[in-house]
């Protein structure tokens, strides 16, 4: 309890900190208790404020900015038990998008300690399993109930042994050893192949690393509505995208709906505290982000919109959509999706929108 304690001061410290130094006339005094009132009159903690860069947003509009935990409350209150199940399942998913021919992300087993059931999707456990189907090549292993990126790791199968990530290599009964001990913690671990972004993508980010394109979409009056887009670009080795209030160093860039051109590109400055600024050039490559156009864009829009369609009672999504090569294709679906990487990407908080268009 008094760690906790003292790590809230620590963060309204710093957040205070970065509203003093945003003071540079007198109408910006009000900043002076910004941290307290953000956090008292609003729900936004000091964290968010510093996230969202409120201090330099007109005041009058700091109440459009969402805290993510009691809007997905809001999205369980309009979104059915059999829905969620199906968007929250990655297998029973990857099988629906399957039966209505929606692109996606293939798995190509499971590995898992359960009975294989009804499954058609290969059970795998010991090392003679995984030799059996994990042919020479490049493969990502994911937990079933993981999320922003926990749990993942990349892994290369050659004729001489395997690699996977954190510097680990070895044989087939070496990496069945590592799975158990990663099924202590989840259920199963899916296993699919190792995708690779489209190259106008690549030529941006010049990563192994998948980046994504977070693409929100809503029912409402009865049609599919893309309301917003985030592509999180990767910096460096990493290989997952997940911006993590800039903590992960990777990007996030606001995406305009109907060119499917990059509008804003954020990053923090700092790893253990966001201090958000403009980046318009990969730090890595000097490639401009701004104003880039991501390939295959109308075929997100109607991706997104098939993936909804097929799914009733769900009124609102999250969808992580991946630009390959040869199109996009759906890696997950998210019913309770985090709201601030959008207000982030858009510089702008997103309650009016919500309102109107949202159920309740």
């Amino acid at each position: 309890m008094k760690l906790r304690a003292l790590n809230v001061a620590s963060d309204y410290m710093r957040a205070q900190l970065y509203a003093m130094s945003s003071i540079k006339r007198l109408s910006d005094i009000h900043l002076l208790w910004g941290p307290v009132y953000a956090r008292t009159s609003l729900g936004l903690g000091a964290k968010f404020f510093s996230l969202y860069s409120l201090a330099e947003v007109p005041r009058r509009t700091w109440s459009d900015y969402l805290d993510n935990e009691p809007l997905k409350a809001r999205y369980a209150a309009i979104t059915s038990q059999e829905a969620r199940r199906l968007a929250d399942d990655k297998i029973k998913f990857f099988e629906h998008c399957q039966q209505h021919g929606i692109p996606t992300a293939n798995i190509i087993a499971l590995i898992t300690k359960v009975e294989r059931g009804a499954s058609a999707i290969p059970h795998l456990l010991s090392a003679q399993d995984l030799a059996s189907v994990l042919v020479p090549g490049e493969y990502f292993v994911k937990p079933s109930n993981g999320s922003h990126g926990k749990g993942t790791f990349s892994l290369s199968v050659t004729s001489s042994g395997v690699q996977w990530s954190g510097g680990n290599s070895g044989s087939f009964q070496d990496l069945a050893r590592y799975c158990e001990t990663a099924l202590q913690f989840t259920r199963m671990l899916i296993v699919q192949p190792k995708l690779s972004n489209h190259h106008l993508i690549r030529n941006i980010t010049q990563s192994k690393g998948l980046s994504t394109v977070r693409v929100v979409t809503i029912r409402y009056a009865g049609k599919i509505e893309v309301i917003a887009g985030a592509f999180r670009i990767v910096v460096g080795e990493s290989d997952v995208d997940n911006f993590s209030h800039g903590a992960s160093g990777n990007l996030v860039a606001g995406v305009d709906v109907v060119s499917g051109k990059m509008i804003t590109s954020i990053g923090s400055r700092s790893k253990s505290w966001p201090s958000m600024k403009d980046v318009v050039v990969h730090p890595a490559t000097g490639a401009t982000i701004i104003g880039a156009q991501l390939p295959y864009w109308p075929e997100v829009l109607a991706l997104v919109t098939q993936a909804h369609e097929s799914i009733d009672n769900l009124h609102t999504v999250g969808w992580d959509v991946a630009i390959l090569e040869n199109g996009p294709v759906i890696v997950e679906a998210n019913w309770r999706y985090d709201i601030d990487i959008l207000q982030v990407a858009y510089k702008k908080g997103f309650r009016k929108v919500l309102d109107e268009k949202l159920p309740g």
